[in-house]
């Protein structure tokens, strides 16, 4: 076995390795969008093939709550547009840190992106060597089949649970994305850059509702983000 092969399987590993301290994060957001999905209306089919295509728990639970109440399909389509545009912004983050890579491998990588690995992956670009593409599937595939298994888990047991809500799991997605965000909180400018995005989020939900305020605070967040952020010098 030569050094890179050595090299690439200790990333891999230690990708796995970073990937479960979110296990019990992603597991019972997966039950939930599992169980939203029943509790609306979907098929145990339906439902399987949305989490094995999308991946996204934020756009999945948005889309079945938007099903359950019997909006247009436009209006659905549109609003997991808005949620998930902020996947745009993502891939060319995490592109930019596994280049250079081949398409087909780039386009894995991209295809198991989310939140966590997004999150996961800029960091760990942060050390000298980089950012590899071992060390990235390790990570984004063990949460994706853990999604997988919490999707179904939800399917199965959602029915015994006849709102979500009143048992407060709903608010297990925002507790999420919270999580994410302090895991910067040690950045330069993130306290401005939080609160504008929350300030913009806040306004768009008031003017015009959910979901657009998602991505509306989003896009306001990165803008500010880039407004003050220092560029690395070139060497010349």
């Amino acid at each position: 076995m030569t050094q890179l092969q050595v090299n690439r399987g200790k990333e891999f590993r230690d990708g796995v390795k970073d990937s479960l301290a979110f296990i019990l994060s992603v597991l019972p957001y997966g039950a939930i969008v599992g169980a939203l999905g029943v509790s609306n209306g979907g098929s145990p089919f339906e439902i399987m093939l949305q989490s094995t295509l999308f991946f996204a728990g934020a756009s999945q639970t948005v889309m079945w709550e938007l099903y359950g109440l019997g909006n247009p399909q436009w209006v659905i389509v549109l609003a997991i547009f808005a949620v998930n545009f902020r996947m745009v912004l993502y891939s060319a983050a995490i592109g930019r840190k596994l280049e250079p890579l081949s398409k087909p491998k780039m386009i894995s990588a991209l295809y198991i992106l989310q939140d966590i690995s997004l999150a996961t992956g800029l960091k760990r670009a942060e050390r000298p060597a980089g950012l590899s593409y071992e060390y990235y599937m390790g990570l984004g595939l063990v949460l994706y089949v853990v999604w997988l298994v919490a999707s179904a888990i939800g399917v199965i047991f959602g029915q015994l649970i006849e709102d979500p809500k009143s048992i407060g799991l709903d608010m297990l997605v925002p507790v999420y994305f919270l999580l994410l965000v302090m895991g910067f909180r040690g950045k330069s400018n993130m306290a401005l850059i939080f609160m504008v995005s929350a300030g913009v989020a806040g306004l768009v939900y008031l003017w015009l509702g959910s979901p657009y305020h998602i991505a509306a605070g989003g896009l306001a967040g990165m803008l500010i983000a880039a407004l003050v952020a220092k560029p690395e010098r070139m060497n010349v």
